[in-house]
């Protein structure tokens, strides 16, 4: 598996934790900005392919003793927003009960911090959400940020305005690897949009537009 080793469980001030491998690498979000100000759709293209290959490699995976249920892992983190109303919220609970359930290695944190490439190698980090479950929840995460990502307001026009032309062909990119290397169809990955959005926040990383722009999504869809 693409990941950091571990070594040991600690405890320091008091806080229980796991020693890991350091990893020193980029981010692929970061490899995407980069090609993105220097407007690079061939890089673009190589670095989506091989994070879709990387979720595949991990959904892919033999596993053994993970308990986490993906569903009941996504409502605890989703929690009570006050964005939503409880009705909402009760109803987003449903639509997740009602999607196909399946029992593959998941990640649950897929945003494109958490793989870095070292020595341009994939690693894979921060699996404290690792679960059983539906994958595509895994690969929706990734399209929903894609789909509705708001870049920066410092960002310069004319990479913003790239961005936005290249939206559509990085989210093919990245679908098309996906789908021919996991037989996963582009509606069963769009199925999760919901609870992958919801997700996103209740991260509280993103930014308000952003936010607007998810919420209203969910509320169309649910």
């Amino acid at each position: 598996m693409p990941v950091a080793r571990p070594f040991e469980l600690g405890i320091w001030e008091g806080r229980p934790g796991i020693i890991f491998e350091k990893i020193v690498g980029e981010t692929i979000v970061n490899r995407l900005f980069e090609q993105m100000y220097t407007f690079q759709n061939d890089k673009t293209d190589s670095e989506l392919r091989i994070f879709a290959r990387v979720l595949n490699d991990i959904h892919i995976a033999s596993v053994f003793d993970i308990v986490t249920d993906q569903k009941e892992n996504l409502k605890a983190i989703i929690g009570r927003s006050a964005l939503f109303t409880n009705d909402e919220i009760s109803a987003i609970h449903s639509y997740i009960d009602h999607l196909p359930v399946k029992q593959q290695l998941c990640h649950g944190d897929t945003n494109m911090s958490n793989l870095i490439l070292r020595d341009g190698l994939p690693v894979m980090i921060d699996w404290m959400h690792a679960s059983l479950g539906n994958p595509a929840a895994d690969v929706a995460e990734v399209c929903v940020t894609i789909d509705y990502a708001v870049l920066p307001p410092e960002t310069p026009a004319a990479v913003d305005e790239f961005f936005q032309a290249s939206r559509k062909e990085a989210y093919h990119i990245f679908i098309d690897e996906y789908c021919k290397l996991s037989g996963v169809t582009e509606e069963e990955i769009k199925s999760w949009y919901v609870p992958a959005a919801a997700r996103s926040i209740a991260s509280g990383a993103i930014p308000d537009e952003q936010i607007a722009r998810l919420a209203a999504m969910i509320r169309d869809r649910i």
